[in-house]
């Protein structure tokens, strides 16, 4: 099926800052890889998409290999503010902290269809695979550490002690990439609001003590 991406660069201006047109490229570059993945971004398309004249990659990234990885790096720095100030807010319950990082993963902004298109094709591509382990590397490690120290926690207060925190971490972290996927192959079935609903049914099969209602991440 055919995307129609998400928004279009306005052409460029002679008067257009660098950090400027370094984010002209790497809007254009979302949305050219989330219309023909990475193997089909060509130089031509993303310049034609930015409404930027050939060179232009070159002169402020080197190469578009290097426009692509700033493309993930974006992503990544985006979805990282998302969570970290609300899920690290020491007022926060480790409920709370957990429920504040599954609210930040399904976020509207964060999970749109092209953003989540152009994550999938760094997952799915064999030859951009590395480029994302090598770029996501801390980001995974510290949101997973997080999400095991929240569970942790859970557990302990809980007494729900049949339930392995590293073991229920992954399985968080695996179920909400699933849901991301669902997103993108069912947008029409599955949205932001549904995919958070499906997470905090399954925190409250784990922690029903917890997660009876949902947590409160905004205490005053």
């Amino acid at each position: 099926m055919s995307v129609a991406p998400a928004t279009s660069a306005a052409p460029g201006r002679r008067t257009a800052s660098k950090e400027e047109r370094a984010q002209q490229l790497i809007d254009a570059a979302m949305d050219t890889i989330a219309v023909h993945g990475l193997s089909g971004t060509t130089t031509a398309l993303l310049t034609e998409r930015a409404g930027l004249s050939a060179g232009i990659i070159s002169l402020h990234f080197g190469s578009k290999d290097n426009l692509l990885a700033a493309t993930l790096e974006r992503l990544i720095t985006e979805h990282r503010a998302q969570w970290i100030e609300a899920a690290k807010n020491p007022r926060l319950n480790p409920a709370a902290r957990l429920w504040a990082l599954m609210e930040a993963h399904f976020a509207p902004e964060i999970c749109t269809p092209t953003k989540i298109r152009v994550w999938f094709a760094f997952f799915g591509e064999a030859t951009h695979r590395a480029t994302y382990r090598r770029l996501c590397e801390g980001f995974d490690t510290e949101r997973s550490d997080f999400m095991e120290a929240c569970c942790e926690s859970i557990v302990e207060e809980g007494g729900y002690a049949a339930l392995d925190a590293e073991r229920l971490s992954q399985l968080i972290e695996s179920t909400a990439d699933g849901l991301w996927l669902d997103m993108l192959l069912y947008p029409d079935e599955v949205d932001s609001a549904y995919a958070r609903e499906q997470m905090r049914l399954m925190l409250q099969a784990f922690f029903p003590r917890h997660f009876a209602n949902t947590p409160e991440t905004h205490p005053t």
